[in-house]
């Protein structure tokens, strides 16, 4: 029976008539180049045509051709998207029937006739932590009815009851009940067109790069049609800019108003309940996949859904999250622990409200949750072992996991991982203060009595401290891109008060003025820390520290100068990624090339002599040796050469990281030696 569902609010009709609207206007500028682009074919054809006429001859019907393939490429450019397929590829989900899975059906009938909707077409299972509503969306999907299917996330129902797998359903379906919904799809469809233009063009880049090597001539022309195609992708990124800023404001309403319908359904609580365990739950999957992607040996599980309900229990037990129902239970709360940011801007280009803005609405909806069913939503599954097992292989293929026998048990998997853990974190005697900063690059102090206690140093408010210091920081960068209009927005509040955005230097410096106050501070800190481990220290014990102390110094030292090097040589690769005429891509490999050699030569430094290279992988030393030994051109015969590209790739990547973890290394070294010389 459907129940009585909310109705559609002000700002989600007044949201529905502007999409209307912007998509007309895109339409018509749209059509308007079509024209033009057949204008063009039509008038040149008809030069090409009358110059092969007036002389015939081989030079002249190159060039005709070269005349006529302007309009022809740009007519082309413009209407390859109707021949692209935006389908969802579904050879990574397991389609399920009636018969094999009555109960979920069940529920999925119950959530179909209580919403008001129509029954999903097909129902799938992936391996994720969501549940979508999607369908095949090709251009003529705009003028033909589409086909709604549903997946439903193997790791979603893993970490659910019933009554809360019902809400996230009900908010899908909630998708299917609006009349905007195709309104929506007509946006996204005009979204996706301009993307297709702006981004995928690889193989129409190829087909002119080919068409450009037959003739000298036909280069020229060639050259000619990607002038006149750099000026209609720029009339397009800036139709994709404004159209996309709109649909954003209509899919936010669309979730709101989604998240009324299931709270409508299943009452606020268990709405807000399945909606608040979303982080941990995918956060759980996700490391568990990242374990087995990282392991330096290829190990396997079957059934990676039972490693995610271990780590569920194991984060819940670390954030002191209680237990109910056999699931984590996730507050308010805990969402804002350290999120004491005073500056707040609505953000104009998120298609999804935030986990609050959504929490919030579901609160002020004030429906009672009855009739709550708290099972576990995989016990009514009637298959979920198989399937568990199914999708755990399709995930590792996703991630190239190499699937083989060498299965962990559970037990196994999570000794291995806690194992990994404790490896890549700080002793927890300190209070979380050196996770998101660093000890004090300071010389131990001489001897010297220390009237502060170990709780005193690193208590909750001396944390909190550093977390605030960090927003500050963040939010002077926010407010720096509000300044130079980076960040086009007209008013934002600050601590409570509105401001506009002129005034965003005056805000500045307030912020700046707190941040100084607090740097005081954790610098005093930082002393008395050094002082209080001076004095804890027998003589042995102070050379030593002082030691590692001196080399962390020199690690921050050969890190910001390595960092350096990278940031000044990555900019020169950029180019790499876009789509440029040949002549333009060989100024800047030119370029590329002759930075190289600096960068070669750090890099060198940084793997020899560096305080760093310890804490370098041999088999990563073998890489960058092979990558300054090699003479790559990575552009020639107006061609990528796509090894020598990937290489750089790698080489890049493998910097970046092996920089972080060799400086991770070297400050863990440190901290937990002060940790030993406490116990």
């Amino acid at each position: 029976m459907p129940k009585q569902l909310p109705s559609i609010s002000a700002e989600y009709k007044k949201q529905v008539k502007n999409s209307i609207f912007y998509v007309l206007t895109f339409f018509f500028a749209y059509f308007i180049l079509i024209a033009i682009s057949i204008g063009l074919i039509i008038l040149l054809g008809y030069l090409a045509v009358q110059l092969i006429i007036l002389k015939p001859g081989y030079i002249t019907l190159v060039v005709g051709a070269g005349i006529f393939s302007i309009g022809l490429f740009t007519f082309i450019f413009l209407v390859k998207f109707i021949f692209s397929s935006f389908s969802n590829h579904t050879e990574n989900y397991i389609e399920i029937n009636r018969n094999q899975e009555p109960e979920l059906f069940a529920l999925i009938d119950t959530v179909v006739d209580e919403v008001g909707t129509q029954k999903p077409k097909r129902v799938y299972l992936s391996g994720d932590v969501n549940a979508s509503v999607f369908y095949d969306s090709p251009f003529w999907s705009m003028f033909m009815p589409v086909k709604k299917n549903l997946s439903i996330g193997m790791g979603l129902i893993n970490s659910t009851t019933v009554s809360e797998l019902k809400a996230v359903l009900a908010h899908e379906f909630g998708h299917f009940s609006q009349k905007s919904m195709k309104v929506g799809s007509y946006v996204n469809q005009a979204n996706k067109i301009i993307y297709n233009m702006l981004n995928d063009n690889e193989s129409f880049n190829n087909m002119m790069a080919n068409w450009a090597s037959f003739n000298v001539f036909i280069a020229f022309f060639v050259k000619i049609s990607f002038f006149i195609i750099s000026g209609i992708l720029w009339i397009l990124s800036k139709f994709y800019d404004f159209l996309y800023l709109k649909h954003m404001s209509l899919s936010r309403q669309m979730e709101f108003h989604a998240d009324a319908i299931a709270t409508h359904v299943v009452g606020s609580d268990v709405n807000i309940s399945s909606l608040l365990r979303l982080d941990i739950s995918g956060m759980s999957l996700n490391n568990a996949a990242t374990f087995y992607i990282n392991s330096d040996i290829p190990i396997n599980t079957k059934d990676i859904y039972e490693n995610q309900r271990t780590l569920m229990t194991y984060y819940a037990s670390e954030h002191k999250n209680k237990l109910e129902n056999d699931l984590p239970k996730i507050e308010v709360e805990d969402l804002e622990k350290y999120n004491n940011s005073k500056l707040v801007i609505e953000d104009q280009w998120s298609s999804h409200p935030t986990i609050q803005q959504r929490v919030q609405n579901i609160i002020s909806q004030k429906i009672i949750s009855e009739d709550i069913d708290n099972r576990l939503s995989r016990n009514i599954i009637k298959n979920f072992q198989s399937f568990a097992e199914k999708l755990t292989q399709k995930l590792f293929y996703i991630n190239r996991i190499k699937f083989n026998q060498n299965f962990l048990s559970n037990e196994e998997f999570f000794e291995k991982f806690q194992e990994k853990y404790t490896n890549y974190n700080f002793p927890e005697i300190f209070n979380s203060y050196y996770n998101q900063k660093n000890p004090a690059l300071m010389e131990l102090p001489g001897f010297e009595n220390s009237q502060l206690t170990f709780e005193e140093l690193f208590s909750d408010q001396k944390v909190n401290l550093v977390f605030e210091k960090n927003t500050i920081e963040q939010e002077i960068q926010t407010l720096s891109f509000i300044s130079n209009k980076q960040l086009k927005i007209k008013t934002f509040d600050y601590d409570g008060r509105k401001y506009s955005a002129k005034e965003s230097e005056k805000v500045t410096k307030i912020a700046q003025e707190r941040l100084d106050q607090i740097n005081s501070e954790i610098e005093k800190n930082d002393n008395n820390i050094l002082k209080f481990f001076s004095f804890k220290c027998n003589d042995e014990q102070r050379i030593e520290l002082s030691e590692m102390i001196k080399a962390f110094i020199e690690t921050d030292k050969d890190y910001e100068h390595y960092l350096k090097e990278f940031n000044d040589f990555s900019t020169h690769t950029y180019f790499m990624t876009k789509t440029l005429p040949f002549e333009e891509i060989r100024k800047h490999r030119a370029n590329l090339l002759s930075k190289e050699e600096i960068f070669k030569g750090a890099l060198d430094k940084m793997i020899s002599t560096s305080v760093l290279k310890e804490n370098i992988s041999l088999e990563t030393r073998m890489m960058f040796k092979d990558y300054i030994n090699a003479e790559n051109l990575y552009f020639e015969h107006d061609h990528y050469i796509n090894s020598q590209v990937e290489m750089l790739g790698k080489v890049l990547g493998k910097y970046t990281e092996s920089l972080g973890e060799a400086y991770f290394k070297n400050k863990k070294k440190l901290l937990d030696y002060k940790a030993q010389l406490l116990n």
